[in-house]
């Protein structure tokens, strides 16, 4: 009987006893609803990726650049979490007021690649901290008064500019050419370039070229004094991108040393000797100005500049046209051989 009583409770239905059944669930329901229109609309629904986008958009950078390395990661099966790791680097950059889509083109670069994300990772973070500390460096530089007047203006140089600078320095960076080296080539420049002005584009090539120079890395000091009196002669853009080239055409020709090669064409560029000359003869294998300086290379004696001879026919190396100077320097046996058809 006890147990039909209770059966009997737990099966009697009416609408009071359904409605009083149902009333929890409603309100749970209602609950959550009201909850989540209260929240803002930017947290519901959005992504770790697009909260990115957004941020860096406001920051400055290029959004649609960014949705292009959002969209080929994720389509290259990236994660939410790595696709967003990929743009964070250049968020943060964006928010220094520093250039971002460099280190986004070269995420592209990777995924075009199909480097993993966790190689490509280290490599944007290291670009990053790289363009950090170029920005830093020319802020500073451009701040001064000595560089102000070797560019030929005031205050802070055009922002297209600035960039471009930073990005080749940072580039530079990456091919691991020390801070320090930049850093005093661009400081001692005011004091070694007297020609005024200089364009900020011509000194943005010249730093490009350094991770090339042969000497850039054995001798900095040289390479500063190389850009240096190319920069002072007024060399064009094309003319120090060809530089680096040159100077390995004419140390593989010559199998002179790098150091006297470039220290031969600095002086040749500081006496006046035009661009064209000066490349011409370094493409031929020789040095410009007849030789390396002065105790410089193999075979010197400490004798006057173009006594050193290069291997080769007639002391000139192999594919080079006749000497700039065909009185100069001592003849190969200079006491005299025996006459002709005489036996040594």
């Amino acid at each position: 009987m006890a147990y039909a009583q209770s059966n009997e409770t737990m099966t009697c239905s009416t609408p009071t006893g359904m409605y009083r059944t149902a009333q929890p669930w409603l309100g749970v329901a209602l609950g959550l609803v009201l909850f989540a229109l209260a929240l803002p609309t930017g947290a519901w629904g959005q992504s770790p990726v697009s909260s990115l986008i957004e941020q860096g958009r406001a920051a400055g950078a290029d959004a649609a650049l960014m949705r292009t390395v959002a969209t080929r990661a994720q389509d290259a099966g990236f994660s939410a979490q790595a696709t967003a790791d990929l743009l964070r680097p250049a968020v943060a950059l964006a928010e220094q007021d520093l250039p971002a889509s460099p280190l986004m083109n070269k995420a592209l670069e990777g995924l075009a690649k199909q480097v993993p994300a966790a190689r490509m990772g280290p490599v944007l973070r290291q670009l990053g901290t790289h363009t950090q500390e170029a920005g830093a460096l020319v802020s500073t530089w451009a701040s001064r008064g000595a560089t102000q007047a070797l560019l030929g203006r005031s205050g802070p140089p055009p922002q297209a500019e600035r960039n471009r600078l930073i990005t080749t320095i940072a580039e530079a960076r990456q091919q691991n050419l020390p801070l320090p080296a930049v850093e005093q080539f661009l400081n001692r420049l005011p004091d070694a370039v007297e020609r005024r002005p200089v364009s900020l584009s011509a000194v943005t090539t010249a730093v490009g070229t350094m991770p090339d120079l042969p000497a850039a890395r054995e001798n900095p000091g040289l390479a500063r004094e190389l850009l240096s009196a190319a920069l002072n002669a007024g060399y064009d853009a094309e003319s120090l991108r060809q530089l680096p080239a040159a100077l390995e055409q004419a140390r593989r020709a010559s199998q002179r040393p790098t150091t006297a090669i470039a220290r031969g064409a600095a002086q040749a560029i500081t006496k006046g000797t035009p661009a064209s000359a000066v490349l011409r003869s370094l493409f031929q294998g020789s040095i410009p100005g007849g030789g390396p300086p002065a105790g410089v290379g193999p075979g010197a004696s400490g004798g006057p500049p173009g006594q050193g001879k290069p291997p080769g026919a007639g002391g000139r190396p192999p594919g080079a046209g006749p000497p700039e100077d065909p009185g100069g320097g001592p003849p190969e046996d200079p006491g005299g051989g025996p006459p002709s058809g005489g036996g040594r």
